[in-house]
């Protein structure tokens, strides 16, 4: 190795930017030499503090963190920080592969919805477990429901339920009810069950259940098939839609089904 390395060779060799070491220096990281009409050269001691500085910042190291192991902290704080760099690194691979799925299945239900409103299928749902919470609505009464959704309020990962009992699906009525389950939680109390259901993708949003609803009815009875479970429903996503020319939301109506008996 060179005694002195110019400020232009660390930059093309490390794929480094001039600003990122000044900036190092500013905060007292490392320390250059001037040599001639103020040209920056970097000795020994100075590059082995520079690779170490990018082997670091290569591991996801903030600043901050660096600066504490340059400074007067031991080998121990460093395999420390790096058991907390592994355990933040989970953290986001584990979110991520949750942001794949999330987008994996609008993509899929967008293509669903393509030329339809509602959309029906069969599906199979692993069991859900929710937290036990509840708030009671009447739908066609709360012009605000669907703020209940709004995602400031929660946290992005938080998966919220509508339970619709089943043998309080009237028609007749003026009025639909519904309770709505808050917070996915696996200590929660609250399951939804796994096995086979009739489900109905909608961009109605929640002001339209009585249409979904009775599409999904009409649908188990054209079928033979009967339901076993309440009928749940989840927001999905939301979307723009240019020929109404407003944000739509996206949700997706389900219930457990079996064969009727006779």
């Amino acid at each position: 190795m060179k005694d002195k390395i110019s400020i232009r060779d660390i930059v093309k060799s490390m794929n480094l930017t001039t600003r990122t070491l000044r900036y190092y220096e500013e905060l007292g990281l490392i320390k250059s030499l001037q040599e001639g009409r103020g040209n920056r050269v970097y000795d020994k001691e100075a590059i082995g503090r520079i690779v170490y500085l990018n082997e670091l910042k290569n591991k996801g190291f903030s600043l901050k963190e660096i600066e504490g192991l340059l400074g007067n902290q031991c080998c121990n704080q460093k395999t420390k920080l790096l058991k907390n760099r592994i355990e933040e690194n989970n953290k986001m691979i584990e979110f991520l592969n949750w942001q794949n799925e999330k987008i994996q299945e609008e993509m899929d239900i967008i293509d669903k919805l393509d030329m339809v409103n509602i959309y029906l299928e069969i599906e199979k749902i692993p069991e859900e477990i929710y937290s036990s919470k509840e708030e009671q609505h009447k739908v066609e009464e709360d012009p605000d429901v669907e703020k209940i959704w709004n995602l400031e309020s929660y946290d992005i990962k938080e998966e919220r339920v509508f339970v619709f009992p089943l043998n309080q699906c009237n028609f007749k009525e003026e009025n639909l009810h519904y309770s709505l389950t808050l917070k996915k939680d696996i200590n929660g109390t609250y399951v939804i069950p796994e096995g086979k259901y009739l489900v109905a993708y909608s961009r109605e949003g929640l002001h339209r259940q009585r249409e979904i609803f009775e599409k999904m009815l009409k649908y188990l009875e054209d079928n033979n098939l009967q339901g076993t479970s309440d009928i749940y429903v989840e927001n999905k996503f939301r979307i723009f839609c240019k020929r109404e020319r407003k944000v739509v939301t996206i949700s997706k109506n389900y219930i457990k089904i079996s064969k009727k008996d006779y």
